[in-house]
């Protein structure tokens, strides 16, 4: 009689141990889980990977060129000045003046004041003859310079206040000409005539670029929507998305013993299934990091940017500049030529900011009274820490930069032919917003010329030169100002720091800028192709099982 005993010498069978409750509730869960997540965002990862694909063709490899980007900057002719900038005043009865620059019209030198209203008017140097719709003309110059297109004739030219759909606020100067070309192409240039620079150029091609890429990835669609309403939206399927790449490894970490297996070669579910679990692998850390540094990047986007409500602006009455601009270009013995010359307002004294170049040196700029010409030491520095400190303060206070903005938005316009009161310039006032005092500068580190994008100071800032300021304060701002426009280029806390290097590691792969702009955009497309290939695969699979 067989004995279902155990007999002594043999070892006893150890029992099965029970699944831990959190494995159970996983393993039970985490299919619907991840099937209904990437169901949800089945058409954005799609359009997010379409466009993801093409931004590097559009940016790198299809982009289109143009003959100069930048406008040269040749020496000021002394000489060539003939009528001084005092005479041109009190002809046209400008009693005071926002702005002075000499630029070059079709290879002469003209002034261009800007006016009490802020309108750029133009007078020829030699002459003192106002040119007709000057800054218009300007633009136009700049425009076929840019080109190196002196006979397609200009379709349409319009001045643009504003960000539009093709010159979005990733521009960042304002305002602008749109002057587009009666050519094949249907190519326009913005130019920025208050700094003879070019803002960017589009074609046919880019503008359609730009509208497909705008839908796609940034849901321009959406934009008829508060704009929290919209990054909102975007922010909900970006956090989706990275959740559904996490439920995907958590599939494959916890459950992955039980994962269903095709029964035969021809079993095509399971041969889908297969593949976007392999697939998957391969991808759900670049389908995690591309989504999760999405999500940060639209939460950071909640915090406006602020950088176009502050700007100095300044007014010079027409007695204030009594030191010949010709004297101020001459400079001493010796000296680099002049190659831009501007107005600026240091301390309460009015100043010609002048640039020098030597011709194989960096620039040089220094400040010289508009009275006497005498120079203002370290007259760079000093003027951008008054713009850093003002700025930083309007920043920190909203309600006064709300009161600020309201104002200058409702008050009158000036009369061209009235000065401007300049008792708010005096200097017990600058660097003193109405906001209250400026942070004490023992706050401020020593300030830095910067002549390069590079950091965290990137090409989308589109300014330079700038001087950094670093205040020692909470979140270690720093402000980025450009004294040539007195305007903030940019402003940046540790937020945008951390911010800033998770969207350029994670999303853009600026790790890989070692190996070159090429192979970094074909890792970034190869990986945009395999979360495009795994989602497809899984609605496959989707639509394979529900039938």
């Amino acid at each position: 009689m067989q004995s279902n005993l155990t007999s002594p010498g043999a070892p006893a069978a150890t029992p099965a141990r029970a699944a831990s409750p959190v494995r159970r509730f996983v393993g039970r869960n985490v299919y619907r889980w991840h099937r209904v997540l990437g169901l949800v965002t089945v058409v954005p990862v799609i359009m997010w990977t379409l466009s993801g694909l093409s931004h590097p063709l559009m940016s790198n490899w299809l982009r289109p060129t143009i003959a100069h980007e930048t406008v040269p900057a040749p020496p000021l002719p002394t000489a060539a000045l003939a009528v001084p900038v005092a005479q041109v005043l009190a002809q046209y009865h400008l009693a005071a003046v926002r702005n002075l620059r000499v630029v070059q019209y079709r290879h002469r030198p003209y002034y261009q004041l800007t006016d009490g209203l802020g309108r750029p008017r133009y007078f020829a140097a030699a002459t003192g003859q106002e040119l007709p719709g000057g800054d218009l003309a300007y633009a136009e110059d700049v425009a076929r310079y840019l080109l190196a297109d002196s006979t397609s004739a200009v379709a349409r030219a319009e001045r643009l206040t504003h960000y539009t759909g093709d010159y979005k606020f990733i521009n960042r100067l304002l305002p602008v000409w749109k002057i587009t070309f009666a050519r094949p192409d249907g190519m326009a240039v913005f130019v920025e005539t208050g700094q003879s620079r070019m803002g960017t150029f589009n074609n046919h091609a880019r503008a359609t670029f730009l509208w497909v890429f705008g839908m796609l990835h940034n849901w321009d669609f959406l934009d008829a929507l508060p704009r929290p309403l919209h990054l909102g939206i975007m922010l909900v399927f970006t956090t989706v998305i990275w959740l559904s790449a996490l439920s995907g490894l958590v599939i494959y970490g916890f459950v992955r013993k039980k994962l269903r297996q095709p029964r035969s070669a021809q079993d095509a579910t399971g041969w889908l299934r297969r593949r976007h679990r392999t697939v998957g692998l391969w991808v759900a850390f670049v389908s995690f990091t591309f989504a999760l540094s999405a999500s940060y990047h639209l939460w950071q986007k909640f915090t406006p940017d602020q950088r176009d409500d502050v700007a100095r602006v300044n007014s010079f009455a027409a007695a204030e500049l009594t030191w010949p601009l010709a004297g101020a270009l001459a400079g001493p013995a010796g000296a680099a030529p002049v190659v831009q010359v501007s107005l600026a307002r240091v301390g309460g004294r009015p100043c010609y900011r002048l640039v020098r170049r030597a011709p194989a040196g960096p620039l040089a700029v220094e400040y010289r009274s508009t009275y006497d010409g005498q120079p203002l030491p370290d007259g760079e520095f000093r003027y951008a820490r008054e713009l850093g400190q003002e700025f930083l303060e309007k920043l920190s206070n909203p309600a006064a930069l709300a009161a600020s903005a309201a104002s200058a938005a409702s008050a009158p316009l000036a009369d061209c032919c009235v000065a401007p009161a300049l008792a708010a310039e005096t200097p017990a006032a600058v660097g003193t917003p109405a906001a209250g005092p400026a942070p004490a500068p023992a706050n401020l580190l020593s300030p830095e010329l910067v002549t390069k994008f590079a950091g965290e100071y990137g090409f989308v800032n589109k300014r330079l030169p700038v001087v950094k300021l670093a205040f020692a304060g909470p979140g270690h701002p720093a402000l980025y100002v450009e004294p040539a426009t007195g305007r903030l280029a940019a402003l940046v806390r540790d937020g945008d720091r951390r911010e800033g290097l998770s969207f350029a590691v994670l999303h853009k792969f600026f790790l890989m800028d070692w190996a070159g702009k090429n192979v970094r955009d074909l890792v970034a497309m190869l990986s945009a192709l395999g979360v495009l290939s795994v989602t497809l695969y899984g609605f496959a699979l989707l639509l394979r099982t529900r039938r």
